[in-house]
């Protein structure tokens, strides 16, 4: 366990949440449903034709959330994804989604004024100058009101994932019932052309991003998958620094920052047997943050997330994970997961060895956890997701527990492990 279990500071501000707590959640070691007195289906935007399929497409498309803690006492989870249309005639369907865990409501934010049609799109923009709803993946965080973000907090979106608009960073303004949108002034001094992105010298080099907040930094570190040369980071003003990528070729991976350690750290994805094995999907990229070293350690145990590959095998010999909503908890001293490749799905964790955490193996395990038998109406196993859960598996600090959702059809579920 690291330094942040034993915390002073850490300790007093937990406390003073769970005295906090509501009434609905469940002990530790439990999940319990969250419960929503209305569900996404009665939030239709009335520019949009009403089906089930449009409000499940920030759970279905590839998707994330991030936890917005300005928007209200107990914050609120904010999803925000889309694309994937089978015709440029069809609508882009353009909205983010609140989950407000103060009023227990749903919401929709950030409406156009009327529906766009997806080929009407220029440069990542419809005519009314609202951005194209991309696949979301891991990029979207948080812009909090004391950083500059508006009062009720901001939604950063990062790029256009799987499509060819060049990278920008998109703000949300989600107390906005329509519109609300701006785009970052990004300014990437280090590269040849400064207005542009970029993950190498010579061109974007990727966009679906795979982005984690930096609270002392005040700002977001951002990696994409495959052969680049650049890891950055983005400061809440849009200055960008470029570092040597931390990985540099990421199989489907994932990225932490661990405060207490001071560490930056991508997990890499990759076979554990075939053709391509080489034993990546147990590497673990580092970058000490307060000296600038860059080491590499792997992991012991248990790998989660084991699914197909893209090499044609009839058995599952891949490790994702960027798939599972990876991310450290300061609270808990370790990064914490959500594998769906078992069923039904489980919490795993990836905690730090008591040494040298920068060069020490990191280990994997399963953490046993039980329906809470009060929440007697409520789902008896934790819920998938369509396409994997990215971010929207999410740390809610308010509650000091994690919130999942996975389909507009289904309440979200809480899970606590302390």
């Amino acid at each position: 366990m690291s330094q942040a279990s034993s915390n002073p500071f850490t300790i007093t501000v937990r406390a003073a949440v769970q005295a906090a707590r509501p009434a609905w959640m469940p002990p530790a070691g439990y999940f319990a449903d969250v419960p929503m007195r209305n569900t996404p289906n009665d939030v239709v935007p009335s520019i949009y034709v009403a089906d089930n399929y449009l409000m499940n497409n920030p759970f279905a498309l590839w998707g994330g959330s991030a936890v917005l803690r300005d928007y209200s006492e107990l914050g609120a989870q904010v999803f925000y994804s889309g694309g994937h249309e089978s015709a440029g005639g069809l609508p882009n369907y353009q909205f983010s989604l609140i989950c407000d865990f103060s009023s227990l409501s749903w919401r929709t934010a950030n409406v156009p004024l009327q529906s766009n049609r997806s080929d009407s799109f220029v440069a990542g923009y419809a005519p009314d100058g609202t951005p194209y709803c991309p696949h979301s993946y891991l990029g979207l965080q948080e812009l909090p009101a004391a950083w500059g973000g508006a009062a009720q907090g901001t939604l950063v979106s990062f790029f256009w994932a799987g499509s060819s608009y060049a990278n920008r960073i998109n703000l949300l303004d989600v107390s906005r019932p329509s519109r609300g949108y701006t785009t970052m002034a990004t300014r990437q001094a280090q590269n040849a052309d400064p207005g542009m992105i970029r993950f190498s010298p010579t061109a974007q080099g990727g966009n679906y991003p795979i982005t984690v907040m930096d609270e002392q930094r005040k700002g977001w570190w951002v990696a994409v998958n495959g052969p680049v040369s650049y890891t950055l980071f983005v400061d809440k003003a849009g200055a960008i620094t470029q570092y040597p990528a931390l990985g540099g070729n990421l199989g489907n991976g994932a990225m932490v920052l661990c405060p207490s350690l001071q560490l930056l750290i991508a997990i890499d994805g990759g076979y554990a047997s075939g053709t391509y094995a080489d034993l990546n999907y147990r590497t673990l990229y580092v970058r000490n943050l307060a000296t600038g070293a860059v080491t590499r350690t792997s992991t012991s145990g248990s790998v989660p997330s084991l699914t197909f590959g893209y090499d044609g095998s009839a058995v599952p010999n891949f490790h994702r994970m960027d798939v599972m909503g990876l991310q450290w908890v300061e609270e808990l001293g370790c990064i914490v997961g959500l594998d769906q490749s078992e069923q039904p799905p489980s919490v795993v964790k990836l905690s730090p060895p008591a040494t040298n955490p920068a060069t020490n193996p990191w280990t994997w395990s399963k953490v046993a956890l039980q329906h809470w038998p009060s929440d007697s109406k409520g789902q008896a196993t934790i819920q998938t997701a369509a396409n994997g859960y990215w971010s929207k598996f999410r740390w809610v600090p308010s509650l000091q527990a994690f919130v999942v959702c996975g389909s507009s059809n289904t309440k979200p579920q809480v899970i606590r492990l302390t």
